[in-house]
């Protein structure tokens, strides 16, 4: 059973489906997912294959997703958003093991591994949809960011984030 259906798309807004905390930070997000699927959530980095962004791999009492640390912070953030949205949406309820278990969890016997999503593709419903809704989740957890104090631990990027936003603000 998933948690979301795609009939919920004719909303104004999609998001509100999912019913998740207010956060400013897509990272903030990981209790949440743990109290979802009953599982603690390790973000972790590991550097990917050139056509491999992220993945997450579903064990019995932990789910790790990985993301490229060679990447934008910015990147990394949407590689875990679009993690956290499969998640939500419950898509690893009833996904096969994958190929890529073994070679992004080396230091596990493969045979505990109950899923593996790693995507290299876009190309069926279930990851537009759920690139989407990963993409809206971000500019709503980034503008949430941006009206708030809240340093991002970047002196520069927030100096050139908030006067981005004054400008945004300051248009007709």
């Amino acid at each position: 059973m998933t948690m979301w259906s795609t009939g919920r798309w004719r909303q104004d807004d999609p998001l509100a489906a999912l019913e998740l905390p207010d956060v400013t930070n897509i990272r903030d997000l990981r209790d949440e997912v743990s109290r979802r699927t009953g599982r603690e959530v390790i973000l972790q980095p590991q550097e990917q294959a050139p056509s491999v962004c992220g993945a997450c791999a579903v064990l019995e009492a932990v789910i790790y997703v990985f993301y490229d640390p060679r990447t934008s912070c910015l990147h990394q953030d949407q590689i875990i958003a679009h993690e956290f949205v499969h998640l939500f949406l419950g898509h690893h309820e009833a996904r096969p093991l994958s190929a890529l278990a073994p070679a992004l969890i080396t230091t596990m016997d493969p045979a505990i591994v109950q899923m593996m999503l790693g995507r290299t593709k876009y190309d069926d419903e279930e990851e537009h949809e759920t690139e989407l809704l990963a993409s809206l989740l971000q500019r709503q957890i980034i503008d949430r960011w941006l009206r708030s104090d809240e340093s991002s631990g970047d002196e520069v990027q927030d100096r050139v984030a908030h006067t981005l936003l004054r400008r945004r603000e300051a248009r007709p």
